[in-house]
């Protein structure tokens, strides 16, 4: 896949894709709603933005992929860890 005709091809796909996410992001933003949104980039990088419940983005950083997959599974070993702490305290 070559050419002009191609490369219209894609533009017009990832036209049309940035105004779906920009389009899901507003939605968020006008329930006034903060949220953190992540672009997957080819297979190994990822995009992050931290966007405040007024519309501003406050944070972007570009990752690779396995440092995502790493704060995620961070992320699920202090939540289960701490909810095991606090089933151990109430049950005490």
């Amino acid at each position: 896949m070559s050419g002009k005709k191609a490369v219209d091809k894609v533009s017009k796909g990832l036209t049309s894709l940035i105004d779906e996410f920009s389009s899901a992001v507003k939605e968020m933003v006008n329930a006034g709603e903060a949220t953190v949104v992540e672009l997957a980039v080819g297979s190994s990088r990822v995009i992050k933005a931290a966007i405040n419940a007024t519309g501003e983005v406050t944070k972007i950083t570009v990752e690779t992929a396995s440092n995502v997959i790493g704060t995620v599974s961070e992320g699920v070993v202090r939540t289960v860890s701490s909810k095991a702490r606090q089933e151990k305290n109430e049950e005490e």
